[in-house]
């Protein structure tokens, strides 16, 4: 027996050296650079185990540098605690943790939220935490020019704008696009207790060089600029004179005193008809002046809506886009939950409006409408083959130039008769109809029309409550929905009424993934 226990015992040890060693040999793996996003979007702060190791019995805690006990997000044996002021907010892809990858998601990023996170991992005697650095960028606003101070041949102007981050630049130019180097600009400040900055700059100018001067406010790191230009009406004009403002003020009432005296009141009468139309012109170019007004003030909006477009549409990282498009669905229609109006094509993954000839193809429809008790009758409309109660899926659909469609995700339900397709009633969905994208709910949210896809990216995260679009050629985010799923749910297709082009189901293309290299 002796020799018997001795193998047992090496072989016991063997088995326990080789599993410390490859706990040994493991490491986290950040991004070297910070990560940036916009404020109000989402974004994935970046960590997995290399070489390739499963998570799902380890130790996760994500908190800010400095905050360890005051963490956004633990997992300890499948128990999730989320940190307070980040309930709802923040979550990791359960179905990643197999594969190692234990990267947070937070959503509707704020300003005060730049900063650098620690990813910390434990397993038995190992842990290793690193930092990511997140950063936070936020367009301020337009410049506002306004007179301080006004002499007999000079005048001085102030600009301001807040609430930017990070710290913006600021600079006058001239008629010719010039920089107008005498300008005085102060270091961007920040309000007490606040993380947004604000800019002031103040220049001393000609009277005859006020035509054409602009105000430009910019941030070298985002890379964008903001400017407002200054308008010469009457009124600013006038406030610039003084001088004759006075003058004014004297001589009007002695001229009316010396008018009632020497004037009869014929003379009175004549005199008010010739004042008026003397200032008629001049009413007229006020109107004109208004009017220039309100075209700068529609411009300037045109384009502060193109710079927040901008942060939009931010390309989704590849490494991001690779993990999503690893989760790719087969996906196809079912013809039994189809409305008797939809012809679908062999392969059951094209559809279209049927072509009806005449009253012999309308009692043909009858006739198969009877017993299809799971098809839906008024709504025109076909769900997904296979339905989903776990785990996360995507797939795409090929909409082409379609004037009209609807596509999403429907919970599984028998009510398939003259429904309301809003959220409450399990149907999650973006439409596009009239030259309008918006998500089909009672008060529906109108989105940005540069987004509307030719090709549209739908992701699932049963357990994670949410159902995000994307426009695939782009790789952009168009739109999310959150809520809890207690059904199954199965993709969901809508061509809408009299659009005669196909919907067809796309084949998801699979990108190289992202190495998983110390440089990564």
């Amino acid at each position: 027996m002796g020799p018997l226990i001795q193998q047992v015992c090496l072989l016991t040890f063997l088995i326990l050296f080789n599993a410390c060693s490859s706990v040994a040999d493991m490491q986290l793996v950040v991004p070297p650079d910070p990560v940036v996003t916009s404020a109000g979007h989402d974004v994935i702060l970046p960590c997995h185990l290399s070489p390739q190791t499963s998570a799902v019995n380890m130790y996760i805690r994500w908190f800010k540098e400095g905050e360890f006990a005051n963490p956004l997000y633990l997992y300890l044996g499948g128990k999730v605690t989320e940190g307070k002021g980040y309930e709802g907010r923040v979550s990791v892809f359960t179905q990643e943790l197999e594969s190692g990858n234990i990267s947070l998601l937070l959503n509707n990023v704020m300003a005060s939220e730049r900063g650098s996170y620690k990813c910390h991992a434990s397993y038995m005697d190992w842990i290793q935490e690193l930092p990511v650095v997140l950063q936070v960028k936020q367009q301020g606003s337009v410049p506002r020019i306004s007179m301080r101070k006004h002499h007999r041949v000079f005048i001085q102007l102030s600009c301001s704008s807040e609430n930017w981050y990070p710290e913006p630049d600021m600079l006058w130019t001239d008629s010719s696009g010039k920089e107008i180097t005498s300008a005085e600009t102060e270091r961007p400040k920040q309000k007490e207790g606040g993380d947004l900055y604000s800019i002031t700059s103040h220049m001393r100018i000609g009277m005859d060089q006020l035509e054409g001067v602009t105000c430009v406010v910019m941030s070298q790191y985002q890379g964008t600029k903001m400017e407002s230009k200054l308008q010469m009406t009457e009124e600013f004009y006038m406030s610039s004179l003084p001088d004759r403002v006075y003058i004014s003020a004297f001589m009007i009432p002695v001229f009316l005193g010396l008018l009632c005296i020497t004037a009869s009141v014929f003379s009175l009468i004549h005199q008010r008809r010739v004042v008026q139309e003397t200032l008629k012109p001049l009413d007229d170019m006020n109107t004109k002046l208004k009017a220039m007004d309100q075209d700068l003030i529609k411009k300037t909006e045109e384009l502060t809506y193109k710079d927040k477009l901008m942060g939009i549409t931010e390309t989704i990282p590849d490494s991001v886009w690779s993990l999503m498009v690893d989760h790719a669905v087969d996906v196809t229609f079912d013809p039994d939950t189809a409305h008797v109006k939809l012809s679908l094509s062999d392969d059951n993954r094209r559809l279209k409006f049927g072509e009806f000839k005449e009253k012999k193809d309308c009692e043909n429809i009858k006739e198969k409408c009877k017993g299809t008790k799971h098809k839906f009758k008024f709504n025109q409309c076909v769900l997904g083959m296979e339905g989903y109660e776990k785990g996360t899926h995507y797939w795409e659909v090929d909409l082409g130039k379609k004037t009209q469609w609807s596509v999403g995700i429907a919970q599984d339900t028998e009510k398939r008769d003259n429904i309301q397709m809003y959220p409450e009633n399990g149907f999650w969905s973006i439409c596009y109809k009239d030259k309008e994208l918006k998500t089909v709910e009672q008060s529906s949210t109108f989105l940005p029309i540069e987004l509307k896809p030719e090709k549209l990216g739908v992701f699932m995260d049963y357990e994670g409550r949410q159902i995000t679009f994307f426009n695939v050629e782009k790789k952009c985010h168009i739109h999310s929905f959150y809520g809890m799923f207690t059904k199954k749910l199965y993709p969901f297709f809508g061509p809408l009424i009299d659009c005669k082009e196909e919907l067809k189901i796309s084949p998801v293309v699979q990108r190289d993934k992202p190495s998983t290299s110390g440089n990564c």
